[in-house]
């Protein structure tokens, strides 16, 4: 899947600092969300990447983010206007018990774009591996992605 970062607006603390706002609540973003798409779709990606204001990466419309470096595996913290994914959850119970670091960051558009792989993943899609950001290629790794599908599909 290849993605495009789009500025979603706001800084990292909007969300904290304005609660309000219910920047989590993806049922209250799908027009946001789905132009979002839209414009991936024009810029010639399968998907899109919310990043503030400074550039640090938070979700995508649909799906959380999970990069890799080494054998630690890292999403954006649940602040900044996004919440738990559930099946982000369920992939860090697998690589844990994998004997892999697990870790919410504060993570950057460069982080993105220099990971040794990322998925975006929900309970519609599953895994799915990024191989381009912002029109760079991006490595990944099928072997793991099959290994993420296998378990979450599998009766827990």
């Amino acid at each position: 899947m290849r993605v495009v970062t789009l500025d979603r607006g706001y800084d990292l603390g909007a969300g904290e600092r304005a609660p309000w706002l219910l920047l989590g609540a993806k049922t209250l973003s799908y027009a946001v969300n789905m132009a979002a798409l839209r414009e991936a779709h024009r810029r010639g990606a399968d998907d899109a990447v919310f990043v503030t204001r400074e550039g640090f990466v938070l979700e995508a419309p649909t799906a959380s983010l999970i990069i890799r470096r080494g054998d630690e595996f890292l999403t954006p913290a649940p602040s900044g206007g996004i919440l738990h994914g559930t099946t982000q959850l369920s992939v860090y119970e697998l690589l844990e018990s994998r004997g892999f670091r697990t870790t919410y960051a504060t993570l950057s558009a460069t982080d993105l774009a220099t990971a040794d792989a990322a998925w975006l993943v929900s309970s519609i899609r599953l895994a799915v591996a990024i191989t381009a950001v912002d029109g760079a290629p991006l490595a990944s790794d099928p072997d793991l992605t099959a290994e993420l599908n296998a378990f979450l599909l599998s009766p827990r």
